[in-house]
């Protein structure tokens, strides 16, 4: 995909595509490759999961009230 220049859009995938052009440079293997991206993908779940979580209780504790 074609971004315009310097748009949010643009960056993260200049940040993406430099990630993973050093994980090649490195000399990585592609099992490792994919398990720190489902990794950090399952760091970000449990994230939000929590933060879900969170949220639930405080509209529990509001609708007790």
């Amino acid at each position: 995909m074609k971004y315009s220049p310097y748009s949010p859009e643009w960056n993260r995938r200049r940040y993406l595509s430099e990630a993973i052009e050093s994980y090649f440079k490195d000399g990585v293997a592609p099992k490792e490759i994919v398990g720190d991206i489902l990794d950090v993908l399952s760091e970000e779940v449990s994230y939000y999961k929590g933060r879900a979580n969170s949220l639930q209780e405080v509209l529990d504790g509001i609708q007790e009230s």
